[in-house]
């Protein structure tokens, strides 16, 4: 079964670049699926004395170049792994191009590197301002890739439904040793304290806690088929039992979800994610949960898009994120090979809001 079908690659011709771009050849081999490669030239980027006189002709460089340096590593890519690869250069703001380009794949792939803190205080990393944005899933590789992912951990929320991020964890990663783990609240257990309730109570009414709460993940990974895994549960910050848990397994992938069920949520990213985003060692597959817009919504049965339509205002109140990814179930069947080719375009030949 080979769910997986398109993978879109950002690259930058940075080392992080590269190591997203080793890593999305490897899942494309993995699922025999499609590698697009995108480049976006961005003309705020080209500065100096003579920019303002020759901007066209900057920008005409700077395509060819790409789509040079593109050609290279779409043959190189191809020919190590068997895969069909096509390159894109486009000429605009990079964060509407790749959303734009990322709603017609079914994972988005990109290295991540820090620049500028001043600014990444006040605004996000570029890493974060693309996760509040793109609809898709989202995998941010930050190590070097050597093979197959071995160890994945979930991070999940039973108080959500994190039914579709197991399904993807298992969809993108199948030969790996799957483990979930749900962070439980402590705040009951700091209030019985604070009322100056024997220690005793305290841990017992825990340890009650921690056995309901693997109980109903275990129930769960078995209803996603996934009995197999292993299920861990305890209380404290949900990061920081995250960041702990990986460095115990040596996780090479962690999945997350989007915090929160409302656009301001999904718009913000999201503390835990954010915190683990930064710390994380591995790479990390950011899963956006179905957010809820101006009112109640009939949810489709799962498995099915809210919206599949391409975003026309790069603003995370537009439109509704999918609930279920579609390689996290779609089923097995032929898949048209994508001929290497490459393609420039700009913002004038995108459709219009």
């Amino acid at each position: 079964m080979n769910p997986l079908e398109s993978i879109l690659v950002t690259t930058d011709f940075s080392d992080a670049a590269n190591q997203a771009l080793q890593r999305a050849a490897l899942i494309a081999t993995q699922h025999q699926a499609r590698l697009t490669l995108l480049h976006v030239v961005d003309p705020s980027a080209l500065k100096g004395p003579r920019t303002w006189f020759s901007s066209a002709a900057g920008i005409d460089h700077k395509v060819a170049v790409a789509q040079a340096a593109l050609g290279r590593l779409a043959a190189r890519l191809a020919g190590r792994h068997d895969l069909h690869v096509t390159q894109v250069v486009q000429v605009g703001r990079p964060l509407e191009h790749i959303c734009r380009m990322t709603d017609e794949a079914d994972l988005l792939v990109f290295g991540t590197k820090r620049v500028n803190p001043l600014r990444n205080l006040l605004l996000g990393t570029p890493t974060e301002q693309l996760l509040r944005l793109v609809r898709q899933p989202v995998l941010v590789a930050k190590r070097a890739a050597q093979d197959n992912y071995q160890c994945v951990l979930v991070a999940v929320n039973l108080d959500a439904d994190p039914m579709a991020m197991l399904r993807s964890a298992g969809a993108l990663a199948p030969a790996a040793s799957l483990h979930a783990l749900h962070a439980l609240s402590t705040r009951r257990m700091d209030r019985m304290r604070a009322s100056n309730v024997p220690e005793r109570v305290i841990q017992e009414v825990g340890g009650s806690e921690r056995l309901r709460g693997m109980a109903k993940l275990r129930a769960m990974l078995r209803s996603t088929g996934l009995g197999d895994a292993q299920a861990a549960v305890d209380h404290g910050d949900p990061s920081r039992l995250t960041l702990d848990k990986q460095q115990q397994l040596s996780a090479d992938l962690i999945v997350l979800g989007k915090d929160g069920q409302s656009a301001l949520c999904n718009f913000l990213l999201g503390s835990v994610a954010q915190r683990i985003l930064a710390s994380a060692p591995c790479d990390i597959l950011i899963m956006p949960k179905v957010a809820a817009l101006r009112g109640s919504v009939k949810l489709p049965a799962s498995g099915t898009w809210l919206d599949s339509s391409p975003a026309r205002v790069f603003d995370p109140v537009d439109a509704l994120a999918p609930a279920v990814p579609k390689w996290a179930k779609a089923p097995a069947g032929l898949r048209a090979s994508a001929q290497s080719k490459p393609e420039t375009r700009t913002d004038a030949d995108a459709q219009p809001a």
